[in-house]
């Protein structure tokens, strides 16, 4: 099978082609040649039938050229997030629908008419307070930034692209990496507010099943299961401290007055997802430990600078009262 991958050295891109390259398919990459995307590229293993074509999925002819030898899937992962798609909205919108677009329309002159697998976003159901049962598929969509609005738009032109699609509302995926910096958005999520977590790895497990799947036409959550449901002081503490940092104040983070205080991230049921998907294989716990495998030695490191880590890290808070 051929299959293109946007977004391909990213977070959620590295895990899938961890996934898709040991099972033989011939793997197309496309993302932007920076600096760290070609660290990624060279860490690869498998790279036999790896292609990369670095690139700007804004760019409509080498799109459309990419895509013209015929695909079977086009998993779609390429998107500029918060906080670079409110700061930045033209180039978040020339991305995010026009990267979009981009792909769908060479579909349109390509030989093939290949599965659409879209990333989507449980951000794109609203500020969530906690209420009620975990979101489903079925659920109301809400924009409430650029981003969200950027997401329900795309899958709405999926789904009227008369390509056979699948849509994955990911859930929470922190990053297994070392260089990730979280800024001021952390400190926005109450720490009562319900989140599912799940791990970047079964992310890109469920993404690379979901091109054999018989998934078409599903709206599908992608959350951990219920052993990853938690509350934001118990994920915050739990990475905190697994990073040697240990539990910020609580006055850093954002105390909700109203329902538009709470971040847009929820419980979620991912019960017709696991059914079609088969990827949960990994916990919260089970992260921890390749977080602290991952950083090694150097929380040693991070011990000796902690009082300096803390004071960068509250330096963010918009809500922490500075002495």
């Amino acid at each position: 099978m051929r299959v293109l991958v946007t977004g391909a050295f990213g977070n959620v891109g590295e895990s899938a082609l961890l996934e898709l390259l040991p099972r033989g398919m011939d793997v197309i990459a496309f993302d932007l040649p920076t600096k760290q995307n070609k660290e990624v590229y060279e860490g690869m293993e498998h790279k036999s039938n790896l292609d990369v074509v670095w690139g700007d999925i804004r760019d409509r002819e080498l799109v459309s050229r990419t895509i013209s030898n015929g695909l079977d899937c086009i998993i779609h992962l390429a998107a500029i997030i918060p906080p670079q798609s409110e700061a930045n909205p033209e180039l978040a919108y020339e991305v995010n629908i026009g990267g979009t677009r981009n792909l769908l329309d060479g579909v349109a002159f390509s030989t093939s008419k290949p599965k659409f697998v879209y990333a989507s976003s449980i951000a794109t159901y609203g500020h969530c307070d906690g209420t009620g049962p975990p979101r489903s598929a079925s659920d109301p969509q809400i924009a409430t930034d650029n981003y969200t609005s950027h997401k329900i738009e795309s899958e709405r032109l999926v789904k009227e692209s008369g390509l056979p699609w699948t849509i994955l509302r990911f859930g929470v995926v922190t990053p297994l990496t070392l260089d990730s910096d979280v800024g001021p958005i952390m400190f926005d999520i109450p720490l009562e507010q319900r989140i599912e977590f799940v791990h970047t790895r079964d992310i890109g497990l469920a993404v690379a099943n979901a091109v054999t799947a018989a998934s078409e036409g599903k709206i599908l959550l992608l959350g951990g299961g219920e052993d990853c449901r938690m509350h934001y002081r118990d994920f915050v503490e739990a990475l905190l401290e697994a990073m040697g940092v240990g539990m910020l104040p609580e006055s850093a983070f954002k105390q909700p007055t109203c329902q538009e205080d709470y971040f847009h991230t929820d419980w979620m049921d991912s019960r017709e997802a696991q059914e079609i998907l088969q990827y949960q294989t990994r916990s919260f716990e089970q992260f921890l430990e390749d977080y602290r495998r991952l950083l090694g030695h150097g929380r040693y490191l991070v011990r000796l600078l902690r009082p300096l880590i803390r004071w960068r890290l509250l330096s963010q808070s918009p809500y922490h009262k500075k002495d």
